[in-house]
């Protein structure tokens, strides 16, 4: 069931329809509130919706639920990045290139640049 909600929302992000594809992801996370695939996608369409802070609240449930999931460290990070909590968003990209992500090391090394800046 949480699979077929997934797909929906999907299928409503490609059109650009944030709004029902959070009410998807908001029903799988009823089905299933420990998928960490879930919560890091609604991270995803709360960003595409302007709702950055509870994005990285999603993206943390989704590190708490798996704690190897990578991508769900890199967005935190980026997200992170976005309102200047470069700090954070390091430890995040560094967890995230220790999961392997293939973006994370680039990331980390412009999060020391600005850090070095301030």
């Amino acid at each position: 069931m949480v699979r077929r909600w997934m797909d929906k929302a999907l299928s409503f992000e490609k059109l650009g329809r944030h709004k029902v594809a959070n009410h998807c992801l908001d029903r799988a996370i009823e089905v299933d509130s420990h998928d960490d695939e879930v919560w890091c996608f609604k991270g995803v369409i709360l960003e595409k919706m302007g709702r950055h802070e509870e994005a990285i609240a999603c993206y943390e449930e989704a590190t708490n639920i798996n704690p190897f999931h990578a991508l769900a460290w890199y967005n935190r990070g980026a997200a992170l990045g976005n309102f200047g909590r470069y700090r954070q968003a390091l430890s995040c990209f560094e967890e995230a290139d220790r999961q392997g992500h293939p973006k994370a090391a680039a990331a980390a090394r412009a999060c020391q640049r600005e850090l070095a800046r301030s």
